[in-house]
């Protein structure tokens, strides 16, 4: 993919603060954040696909104990800002993603964007060995869709790190000069409960060699962003900036110590993370159900 200039805008600064809240850059700590103010194309995607849009992205969403202060909420978030589509990062139904928990809990609350909804699984789904997921979804493993003229990738690594790893790098080349999305669970860096993971290497460098500008993932339950890194974690200009968006409604957690590179990490209030993709770069914000933003910025390719 053709390499970019990328210019990193920083985040407006921030002063109420949330829940529980950590952040820092590779050379300071951020202040706490303020108050703010399915792969199938919808119609708007054939009329202008390379049209600016925004797209919402949470995993770790539904379950039981907390549906009407987590999912429900988060559900609410997400109707608000009318996202063209909704990227759901895995574990969508707790606590083992059968058919009856995605009917009970997952569908009255975020099944109200499923007809925009790109998933992937979580590891909770394949508790049920992935069948509520895909009886639910009715995607294949590893997908790929246009939007916002942006190519987004979604693989299931659970189905197979080689296949995934070998779909993110031939979608790498069919992008050609549209910018690269990969998303799925589990991520290779994290400050959280499950932290960073080796494990996942191949599928970060895959999408790094690839040229993705964003990684999204979920599995653990905060918010974080890293510095764009290279291939091997390292501090690159033109690296990929990895999202962790865990914050989706179930069972939040604190932070673990802080992992080098970690941009701004924020936990404890349910939120989601928004996009606003356009051709020549991005914008983000994380938002919580109190309707304050813990993170913000743009980044130009």
């Amino acid at each position: 993919m053709t390499s970019r200039r990328r210019t990193l805008a920083p985040a407006a600064v921030l002063a109420v603060t949330l829940v529980t809240v950590s952040a820092c850059t590779s050379s300071e700590r951020a202040s706490a954040p303020a108050e703010s103010s399915s792969p199938v194309a919808t119609p708007s995607d054939a009329e202008d696909p390379g049209a600016a849009c925004v797209v919402a992205a949470a995993g770790d969403v539904a379950g039981e104990d907390d549906l009407e202060e987590g999912a429900e909420r988060t559900a609410e978030l997400i109707a608000d800002a009318e996202p063209r589509k909704v990227l759901a990062l895995g574990d969508l139904a707790y606590p083992d993603g059968t058919a009856a928990e995605f009917a009970d809990l997952y569908d009255p609350t975020w099944g109200a964007f499923k007809d925009i909804t790109a998933p992937t699984p979580g590891n909770h789904e394949y508790r049920s060995e992935g069948k509520g997921y895909y009886d639910y979804f009715e995607v294949e493993p590893n997908y790929v869709f246009d939007v916002c003229g942006w190519h987004v990738v979604s693989v299931d690594h659970y189905a197979g790190m080689d296949e995934a790893a070998a779909f993110i790098e031939e979608e790498g080349e069919a992008a050609g000069n549209a910018p690269l999305l990969v998303f799925w669970h589990e991520p290779r860096f994290s400050s959280g409960h499950h932290g960073t993971d080796a494990e996942f290497q191949p599928l970060w460098e895959a999408a790094v060699e690839a040229g993705a500008e964003i990684v999204l993932n979920a599995h653990d339950h905060h918010y974080e962003r890293f510095e764009p890194l290279d291939e091997d974690g390292r501090p690159r200009s033109d690296g990929a900036v990895q999202f962790v968006s865990g914050n989706g409604g179930h069972n939040l957690r604190e932070l673990d110590d802080r992992e080098p590179h970690s941009a701004v990490a924020v936990a404890g209030t349910p939120g989601v993370l928004f996009l606003t993709l356009r051709a020549d770069g991005y914008d983000w914000s994380y938002r919580d159900v109190e309707g304050r933003t813990g993170d913000a910025g743009t980044r130009e390719l």
